[in-house]
């Protein structure tokens, strides 16, 4: 089963991003439900504080939602936390989160850091992003540029095929080395934790 997560903020195109797939389930985030809705997308689970929707709003997510788990404003998590806590307890093959970038930083970087949970992606117009952990990786690329970010100091990072090779590094968390490289093509590191970043812009 897939796990599709919409999230905030509301600055990404669901029609353009969403493709319906069989075996997919479907937690819309607070303002990311009320998107959802809006693109006539039924919703298997709504979660959250519901803070960036007003009352109109909120009826219409209940309208399009099998179940809603409604959170106190004041809580210790992010609501999309609180989503990828529910999915990971699952039985899932894939999370994919949609939106969660492009707003503010202290979310973004949240996020993005939720990523080292499991296999977790995060999708938006322009932008996907996840980690990998040590192995070979064949990796396609559809966007401009691709990056790569030592989350855990890499070592034997070899890069084959992309504009820019490398064999055998040692990448360190705070070595920008490896940003706005292009292409694809394969990809071997023996310790570590790496992000990923395909991005157009």
């Amino acid at each position: 089963m897939i796990i599709k997560i919409f999230t905030g903020p509301n600055n990404y195109d669901i029609s353009s991003l969403y493709n319906k797939e069989e075996n997919e389930y479907i937690i819309g985030v607070d303002i990311g439900a009320y998107m959802l809705a809006q693109n006539d997308i039924n919703i298997d689970l709504s979660i959250g504080d519901f803070d960036s929707t007003n009352d109109e709003q909120f009826e219409i997510i209940k309208e399009y939602s099998k179940e809603i788990k409604k959170f106190k404003e004041k809580k210790d998590y992010t609501d999309t936390y609180l989503a990828l806590q529910t999915a990971l307890l699952m039985d899932y093959d894939e999370i994919v989160i949609y939106g969660g970038t492009g707003g503010r930083f202290d979310h973004e970087f949240a996020n993005v850091n939720l990523l080292k949970l499991g296999k977790i992606s995060i999708v938006s117009n322009g932008i996907l992003m996840y980690m990998l952990d040590p192995g070979s990786y064949k990796i396609e690329n559809k966007f401009k540029y691709i990056s790569f970010f030592a989350i855990e100091d890499v070592s034997g990072l070899s890069l084959k095929e992309f504009k820019y090779e490398l064999n055998n590094i040692q990448l360190s968390t705070e070595d920008p080395l490896c940003i706005s490289n292009e292409l694809e093509g394969s990809l071997s590191f023996e310790e570590g934790l790496l992000l990923v970043v395909h991005q157009n812009e």
